[in-house]
């Protein structure tokens, strides 16, 4: 085929394929959006009769309550299937259109149609749409307009939204409440009563048959049970006697409040039968049939609500606390992630894991016996004088965590903690709890220096001979540029090993940190190195400046050195092997 004629096929193709498109589909499109069966606004209906059956369930929209069935019984209907009706009867459009003018409507049951549904706006005239029978294939639902005989195809599921019985539009939850709105919990059953209540602060406690904090994850399921309770059947809207379903003395009751008094309802629970077991509200009379799921979750003695960690509180959100140990208050601030500070006694920086390891054991640790904070207990669990005492800031909470930690048990297996405002002496496993730091001190770093070498933009060696600077190149970040005694390149891998250097340098043991002690005695006042390190100022990573002092070796042993920060009055011993591997960078290092 030549290229001329095939050129012509394709634009004759292409002609068809848009006249298809255009007499078809766009039809097609107009006729769908023509196609909708009533002209409704779902706002505007105040009454809906759906009849199934012959039985017929009247639902008005009635102010300040919502849509409420009014017969055959005054009930509140589910508001959820109600919006779910009104939607699919005014979105109604035909799935196929079967007879535009049927003359025997009995052929697709709608001559006494098995369902209808009647929808009312005010003073106009009701819309009503008949149903009718399934068609051969099982998979729709014979249709029509009321006072038309133009049948038509809707969807089973359509069908089956607008089918509804009068208990299938009745509310099943038994008591309309959310949950943020409930500050009270009452469980009771026989002579036991269990009050579980909010207190100003968000956090739930019991509060009776004693007071104590309560584990918030066992009360919002309790609570969540109560509120979200369905009806399985209704099964007496008018009993003439509750005692046969166990009602006129309930086996259980749960009653929720709110502290305003604008919530109060109780889920009574009475006699089990045939799986399910009846209950009813104080909103109602009526009586209905729950899951047993529903008095095996509230069925709980008190215990079951305590608390199981002695304290409540997130680690990490933990940005200050301080502690009393013996006469020395230590007051501490988490600048950083693992970045913790210590401001006071002393200003140094702190060890993070030590206090992440501890804070993280305060948090997890669980309660294995409750004893009462009364006076002599108080005295006989070291609580006269604490072990150590912790007061730690709560992110988006007003009052810190206050923690007392006690003696430890004489077996050894249980250290005592309390919060002094609670009336409760907590038993935890021993192993569980970071040990207590014995003096402010033991809580700084043992890290000599702490950076990251990438964030070093200039590095200084100054001894009693020489000054070594160098700067990092703000262009090549691997090339570094000597700035004394000369300029030029430096080794980029003799600066690398200075920084591991200082970076693997820990504290062998604490010297003093007294800020009028004698340098001299350390061989500090007169260094024999000084080293500087300039991190950050750039990329948002504050500007600091680190300067360690170098002293005299330990008398009797060569392989220790006095070592400080010229900033921190802490003296400490490290190893001195780092001393040699400087001096070799500096010496490598050309000076003109």
């Amino acid at each position: 085929m030549s290229g001329g004629r095939y050129t012509i096929v394709l634009a004759v193709i292409l002609g068809l394929l848009a006249a298809v498109f255009f007499l078809f589909v766009l039809e097609e499109e107009e006729v769908a959006v023509a196609e909708r069966v009533f002209e409704l606004n779902a706002e505007e209906v105040v009454e809906i009769k759906v009849a199934v059956n012959g039985a017929v369930t009247t639902i008005e929209k009635v102010p300040l309550e919502g849509w409420v069935i009014t017969d055959p019984v005054r009930y509140a209907a589910d508001p959820d299937i109600v919006v779910t009706l009104l939607r699919e009867f005014s979105a109604l459009s035909p799935a196929r259109t079967i007879a535009d003018s049927a003359e025997v409507l009995a052929e697709y049951g709608l001559e006494q149609p098995s369902a209808s549904v009647e929808v009312i706006r005010g003073l106009d005239s009701p819309m009503v749409l008949q149903l009718g029978d399934v068609n051969p294939t099982g998979a729709a639902h014979y249709a029509v307009e009321q006072g038309t005989r133009r049948v038509f195809l809707i969807s089973a599921q359509i069908n089956g939204n607008l089918r509804k019985t009068t208990d299938a539009l009745r509310d099943r939850r038994l008591m309309r409440v959310e949950q943020n709105e409930v500050e009270e919990i009452v469980l009771e059953k026989g002579g036991r009563r269990v009050v579980l209540r909010l207190d100003p602060f968000g956090t739930w406690r019991v509060e009776a048959p004693y007071r104590l904090p309560a584990e918030r994850d066992e009360v919002i399921n309790a609570l969540s049970t109560i509120i979200n309770t369905t009806a399985v059947t209704f099964v007496d809207d008018a009993p003439s006697s509750l005692a046969g379903y166990g009602l006129a003395d309930p086996v259980m009751s749960a009653t929720v409040k709110s502290g305003d008094g604008s919530v109060l309802h109780t889920l009574s629970l009475g006699n089990e039968e045939m799986g399910q077991v009846y209950a009813m509200t104080s909103e109602r009379r009526n009586v209905y049939s729950v899951s047993m799921s529903v008095p095996r979750q509230l069925d709980r003695e008190p215990d079951f609500y305590r608390r199981l960690t002695a304290f409540d509180f997130r680690s990490h959100r933990v940005p200050t606390f301080s502690m009393n140990i013996g006469d020395e208050n230590v007051a501490l601030v988490k600048h950083a992630f693992e970045d913790w500070r210590m401001t006071s006694p002393y200003e140094l920086r702190a060890n993070d894991q030590f206090i992440t390891a501890m804070l993280d054991s305060l948090e997890i640790m669980r309660v294995r016996d409750h004893i009462p904070a009364t006076a002599a207990n108080r005295a006989t669990y070291g609580f006269e004088q604490p072990v150590a005492r912790l007061s730690l800031t709560i992110d988006d909470r007003v009052n810190p965590q206050e923690i007392m930690v006690g003696s430890d048990s004489g077996d050894g297996q249980f250290t005592y903690v309390m919060d002094p405002a609670e009336e409760w002496i907590y038993a935890v496993d021993a192993a569980s709890l970071q040990r207590m730091p014995a003096s402010a001190i033991e809580l700084r770093d043992n890290k000599i220096l702490r950076f990251k070498g990438y964030e070093v933009h200039m590095f200084e060696v100054v001894t009693a001979d020489e000054r070594l600077r160098v700067r990092r190149d703000q262009k090549q970040r691997v090339v570094w540029k000597l700035e004394e005694p000369s300029t030029g390149d430096a080794d980029a891998i003799s600066v690398g090993r200075a920084f591991s250097e200082l970076d693997s340098l820990y504290s062998e043991a604490f010297v003093t940190a007294d800020p009028e002690a004698d340098l001299a005695t350390f061989g500090l006042d007169r260094p024999v190195m000084e080293l500087t390190l300039q991190v950050g100022g750039r990329d948002n990573v504050p500007e600091e400046r680190l300067s360690l002092i170098v002293g005299k070796s330990l008398p009797g042993d060569e392989n220790l050195v006095y070592v400080k920060q010229r900033n921190s009055p802490v003296v400490s011993l490290a190893r001195a092997g780092f001393i040699a591997r400087i001096n070799e960078m500096v010496a490598q290092t050309p000076k003109s």
